[in-house]
């Protein structure tokens, strides 16, 4: 009878101990979506905070140029007793239309504006850009004039400290045309900032509450002078529906000429119609596609523009030039995947074109996220592929924050009930 009861015991703490183990395991299941939610918002913010400091060490390198620049001018300065001493008229005419041309150049433009927007001075149409081009030509032309003079028996004849000045200002502005060169480079490279700000604008919508706090939080919290960061910034609040607060932020944007006028100007459209002003929405749309028609960010906004004013061919043709792109190519195509799986009904060949291209996108994520299961779902739901849908679906569940799951419960709801299921564009 002992043997009984203890054994009896024994099964009985068995089992307690395996139900306590059960609900353990359902509990760390319960809790993997926020954690994973956490840990992707607290690696949205230090992404964001790491290209902050990278474009802060970028200003810099422009005060540096600016500064070698000046530094040069002064040297010039310095000398002018000397220069002015030198008799040959053929000389100094030929300096002082180097020195006239040089000053009308980039660089000695940007006097004054150390902490402005990389190519705000630079207006982007094609005319100013000729005029450059002409300049920097003319320039070029008048160095190798003087790289002959400073070889021909012309400068031989004169003295030795006309020759020793000669020289000394010829360097000079050799050392000018070399930080002038620095400093295009310096520009062209402050177009890849926006670039890197732009994955955190959320442009697949696929953020979670947690991550687009995140990046608000992180996107705001920079120098005013980083422009980059001020429009990402807008940009997400505009996909959040927060217009107000983007408009302000894209106003002053919209007015400079640089290379991130055009996209202020697309998502300032943007806004605008959210606003329910369509005149002044189109103006600047209107605004933005004669300031640069292919930008690829223009682009994207546009297409979200169009699905908002239901003119869907319009962003099906967007989203496709934009599937060329190598950093936006997979998003473009998800997108393109959900327009499909919408018009399944008036052309049924659009099904596989939208299994397709969400599973071509499904396929170059390594792992796949959350959204890439959903919009494979969506895709697969709309080819009747139900069992594959349903997989798709709830691992996409699995991998949401708490409250992407709604979404994927909703999609599941409609795989199980063979009803028509409609996604955010």
């Amino acid at each position: 009878m002992r043997s009984r009861v203890s054994l009896s015991r024994v099964s009985g703490s068995m089992a307690i101990f395996a139900f306590a183990f059960l609900m353990s395991c359902c509990a760390a299941s319960g809790q993997d979506a926020p954690n994973r939610s956490e840990d992707s918002a607290g690696k949205i913010d230090k992404q964001i905070r790491k290209v902050h400091e990278d474009y802060k060490d970028y200003l810099q390198q422009k005060k540096k140029l600016i500064e070698t620049y000046e530094s040069l001018q002064t040297s010039i300065k310095q000398t002018e007793a000397e220069w002015n001493r030198i008799q040959n008229e053929g000389v100094i005419k030929q300096f002082a239309a180097i020195q006239s041309a040089m000053n009308s150049m980039q660089i000695s433009n940007t006097i004054g504006s150390v902490g402005s927007t990389p190519g705000s001075n630079n207006s982007p149409n094609d005319f100013a850009m000729r005029q450059q081009l002409q300049q920097q030509l003319m320039v070029n032309r008048m160095m190798e004039n003087m790289n002959t003079f400073m070889r021909s028996q012309e400068l031989q004849q004169l003295g030795v400290e006309a020759q020793r000045t000669i020289r000394a200002r010829f360097d000079t502005i050799q050392k000018l045309m070399k930080v002038e060169e620095d400093y295009k480079q310096w520009q062209t490279g402050g177009n890849r900032f926006f670039d890197k700000y732009w994955s955190f604008t959320d442009p697949a919508r696929s953020f979670s509450e947690g991550e687009t706090q995140a990046a608000l939080q992180a996107l705001q919290d920079t120098d005013q002078d980083n422009a980059p960061a001020q429009l990402a910034q807008a940009i997400l609040l505009a996909n959040q529906g927060d217009h107000s607060q983007s408009k302000q932020l894209l106003d002053p944007l919209t007015e400079i000429s640089s290379p991130l006028q055009p996209i202020a100007s697309m998502c300032k459209a943007y806004v605008l119609h959210g606003m329910d002003k369509e005149r002044e929405s189109k103006l600047a749309m209107q605004n933005s596609l004669k300031i640069d028609r292919t930008n690829p960010y223009c682009r994207w906004i546009r297409a979200r523009l169009a699905c908002k004013q239901d003119q869907i061919n319009i962003a099906e043709t967007e989203w496709k030039a934009l599937t060329t792109i190598p950093a936006m190519q997979q998003d473009a195509k998800r997108a393109l995947a959900l327009v499909y799986s919408q018009r399944v009904s008036k052309t049924p060949s659009n099904a596989s074109r939208a299994v397709a291209l969400a599973n071509e996108a499904h396929q170059a994520d390594t792992p796949p996220n959350w959204y890439s299961h959903f919009v494979l779902a969506v895709a697969l739901h709309a080819a009747n592929k139900k069992e594959e849908a349903l997989e798709n679906v709830l691992s996409a569940k699995k991998l949401a924050a708490e409250d992407q799951q709604e979404v994927c419960d909703k999609l599941k709801e409609a795989i199980e009930n063979a009803t028509p299921f409609k996604a955010e564009l």
